[in-house]
This record gives structure tokens, C-alpha cells and sequence, in this order.
């Protein structure tokens, strides 16, 4: 499913992986309309580079699915309401399978972080299933889901960004603490409940959050050019 094309020598040095990744960037956060075409000459002239580490970024990218290709390039897609669901689908199977098998030990030094910060609270949320993830000591399933939480990552900022985030919050600090509580007690059966009940309400506001993401990027005020110039400065 993923490519694991930071194992290749070099790559993580390489002009190819700096595209990559402030391409990358542009499209998980949706600062790109969909069904926009990534032309790498384009590209390469605003990043003041050549067109070969443009065009190693836009095949690595096409090739994790991040983009899209046609006859005549590489275009954005839409996000998806079944492709997300199924990234949520997956995470929470690995926290069920690490939960049921007693894989996952909470640490009571675990701090739940500052409610009033959107990214401090994405963060905690993707930490605590990647932590999840790699107590199965499976490379593969924690990878995927390291890739799963980056794919899911700007529909949870837009969640958060909703009118009733202030409610939406409440909920997700009480779901967050009463699972670390489940786990300090070796509740499985409880915790194993406390994330089904989460990732079903996550879940079930997918299309509204792919209709206001699709909306949003598309009416872009910002030239994705130049946001993609930052990336490059910042990758």
C-alpha cells in the first residue's frame, strides 16, 4: 500500500526528497483546488531547481496515492469519504487488536495536552495510536498507521475548526481521559469501547468534513505556489 522510499540511499539528502516533501505538505493540508495539474516544469521554476528531483517527487507521490496521474501529468484529488473512513477503519482495528491482546501498557506519566490548541491536540491524538501501533511490534501496521494519521490529519483540524468545537473538545478531553483510566486499570473490554464510540463519532461526520474540505480548497485564496515555495524553504 505505502512505499517505503525513505529506506533508498540517499533519498532523505536528496533535492527529490525536499520536493517530496513540501509537495507532500501542500496536499495533506488541501492548500492545492482538486484536480489541479502539478506541472513539474511549473513546479521546478518556482523551487529554483531541476525538473528530475520535481518529477522523482511527483512518481513517489502518485505512487503512495497522495496524487493522481492522467495522460498529460499528475493531478490533486478530491478528498474521499470512503478512503477516509477506511484510514479511520484501520486505526482503530490496531488499537482493538493491541487493546484485546493486552499488547499496550498506558504510562501514568502520559500528559493529556493544552484543550484550547487545535495542533497540540492532533498531535496527542496521532502520537497515542502510533505508540498503540508500535507495542504490536509490527512494522508494517505501525507504518500504516503513521500513514493513516497523516491522510486523516486535515479533516481533524477541520473537526476542530467546527462552530461546536468548543463541545467537540469537552468530548474529546472526557473520551481521552476516560481511556487512560480504562488502560491504568487493564480494562480492555472498556477501553476497547471508549475507542469504538470515538471512532464511530469521528466517522460519522466524514461527508460533511470532505464537502467543507473539498469546498475550502477549492476556493483558495492563497497561490498554492507560493505556499508551495514555503514548504520548500521550511522541508
Amino acid at each position: 500500500m505505502f512505499s517505503h522510499h525513505e529506506y533508498k540511499l540517499g533519498w532523505g539528502r536528496s533535492k527529490a526528497n525536499q520536493a517530496y516533501k513540501a509537495l507532500k505538505k501542500l496536499v495533506v493540508y488541501c492548500e492545492v483546488p482538486p484536480c489541479t495539474r502539478l506541472d513539474a516544469i511549473t513546479i521546478s521554476n518556482v523551487l529554483d531547481t531541476s525538473i528530475t528531483p520535481v518529477r522523482e517527487a511527483l512518481i513517489q507521490l502518485e505512487t503512495e496515492k497522495y496524487i493522481v496521474s492522467c495522460g498529460n501529468g499528475y493531478y490533486t484529488q478530491k478528498l474521499e469519504v470512503k478512503k477516509l473512513a477506511d484510514h479511520f477503519d484501520f486505526i482503530k482495528m490496531v488499537l482493538t487488536h493491541a487493546f484485546r491482546e493486552n499488547l499496550y501498557e498506558h504510562s501514568k506519566f502520559v500528559m493529556l495536552p493544552s484543550w484550547d490548541d487545535y495542533y497540540l491536540i492532533s498531535e496527542f491524538l496521532e502520537s497515542f495510536c502510533e505508540s498503540v501501533a508500535e507495542a504490536t511490534k509490527n512494522d508494517r501496521m505501525r507504518h500504516c498507521v503513521h500513514e493513516s494519521n497523516i491522510r486523516t490529519r486535515y479533516v481533524r483540524w477541520l473537526d476542530l475548526q467546527r462552530p461546536e468545537r468548543l463541545s467537540r473538545l469537552s468530548r474529546i478531553r472526557g473520551d481521552a481521559s476516560e481511556l487512560l483510566e480504562l488502560l491504568d486499570r487493564g480494562d480492555k473490554d472498556g477501553a476497547i469501547a471508549n475507542i469504538d464510540r470515538q471512532f464511530s463519532a469521528v466517522i460519522n461526520t466524514i461527508p460533511e468534513l470532505v464537502l467543507e474540505g473539498n469546498d475550502r480548497a477549492g476556493n483558495t485564496k492563497e497561490s498554492w505556489l507560493q505556499t508551495l515555495s514555503s514548504n520548500w524553504a521550511e522541508s
